[in-house]
């Protein structure tokens, strides 16, 4: 187990008057749930556990948009229906021009940018002969306005630590619980003084009228 700094993929809510960042799937402040539509995915440098069995958090890889820096996954499921059309949902290539096209990739990332690049190459769909609308695959693009020129797809993937809730405290809740019980102790503190003190003080004036009594009982 050792401590390590950093990037933890953090999202923000966008429900109204609230803005804040969290990991999960819901906000702990509002309970709305994470809507990748809507919602922002941002890094902040952690200090995070790592080296544990079981794991606090975990590596993996992100895309961030190259308008609104956002973080996003990116999945079979997006490149396969961006292998469509979308306006009749039939495919857009024969099955060999689609090997061809991805010839030498190595990543999900890679063949993205290259079914984007083709899919730029065809003026309309090849079956309902409607116009091949460009693609954005930021899911911000769909509630944020995003330049028509632009995919949102990045050169690389970048690669983010996230929570992965084996253990229900992070370490910055941790953290957060003892500096709370600490405060809580210290509150105390002062009533436990003063119960000493009145024990004290009753100590002291029952050996003084013991002392009295004693004095009193003696023969002159």
């Amino acid at each position: 187990m050792r401590l390590r700094l950093a990037p933890v993929e953090y999202k923000v809510c966008g429900t109204e008057r609230c803005t804040n960042k969290y990991e999960g799937a819901q906000c702990p402040q509002c309970r709305q749930p994470f809507d990748p539509g809507r919602m922002r995915k941002e890094l902040h440098d952690r200090l995070i556990l790592v080296d544990l069995d079981p794991s606090i958090y975990e590596q993996t890889q992100r895309c961030r948009c190259t308008t609104c820096k956002s973080l996003y996954d990116l999945g079979e499921s997006e490149v396969v229906a961006c292998a469509r059309c979308s306006q009749c949902q039939k495919p857009l290539f024969p099955k060999e021009h689609l090997q061809k096209i991805w010839q030498d990739t190595e990543t999900l990332l890679q063949r993205a940018r290259k079914l984007d690049r083709a899919r730029n190459q065809i003026p309309v769909c090849p079956h309902c002969t409607q116009p091949v609308s460009a693609v954005c695959w930021c899911p911000l693009s769909r509630s944020l306005p995003h330049l028509d020129t632009t995919n949102g797809l990045p050169q690389n993937p970048i690669v983010v630590w996230v929570r992965t809730f084996h253990i229900s405290e992070s370490l910055e809740e941790l953290q957060g619980r003892e500096w709370r019980e600490d405060e809580s102790e210290g509150e105390n503190w002062p009533e436990t003084e003063r119960e000493i003190g009145v024990e004290t003080k009753s100590e002291t004036e029952s050996e003084a009228v013991k002392g009295k009594f004693d004095a009193e009982e003696q023969p002159e």
